[in-house]
């Protein structure tokens, strides 16, 4: 029986370098996963998750907007991006790594996510007793590789945005 992402628990952030000196974070407000997870042989579980590219927020609307333009995330041509696990492990106690694939602008790479098991939570006071587990995710990606751009001119050095995007994910899953 599958687990589904709990979005009211959960989050999906980024970090990113603005002209080499400030951090810029963001997040995405919405988003859905579904965890497979096989308790006996954890290695043979999978995850597969995508984020409504839309709900892109950085807390300054006009820069919001411009990061949903068409050289951007062009969230009216690719609505969504996904990633879905291939692999699964080695296991360092409750460290892991989990390989897959990432497709952004309907491009897809391969990624590893270092992901940290931050064990199985108590039932919620006031809701159904239902078993939830919650993970910490990180991983870097780059913008280029996903055809996110600036002007030419800035691209020179990326300068005024980093290629590297450090990307966190703080999920609770709910069995169903």
């Amino acid at each position: 029986m599958p687990w589904k992402v709990d979005p009211n628990n959960s989050q999906v952030q980024f970090l990113v370098k603005h002209f080499r000196i400030t951090t810029v974070r963001g997040r995405f407000k919405t988003f859905e996963g579904t965890l497979d997870m096989n308790e006996e042989n954890p290695q043979a579980s999978s995850v597969e998750g995508s984020v409504d590219t839309a709900t892109i927020s950085t807390g300054i609307a006009p820069r919001d907007a411009d990061l949903r333009r068409r050289n951007r995330f062009n969230v009216r041509d690719f609505p969504k991006m996904t990633f879905t696990s291939t692999r699964i492990g080695p296991f360092e106690g409750n460290r892991f790594k989990v390989y897959g694939n990432l497709t952004i602008k309907g491009i897809t790479k391969p990624v590893v996510i270092d992901v940290e098991d931050q064990g199985e939570l108590s039932p919620v006071k006031g809701e159904p007793a239902r078993r939830r587990h919650a993970f910490e995710a990180r991983t870097s990606v780059n913008r280029k590789d996903f055809d996110i751009k600036w002007f030419p001119l800035a691209e020179i050095g990326s300068i005024p945005v980093a290629e590297n995007i450090d990307v966190i994910c703080k999920m609770q899953f709910i069995k169903e």
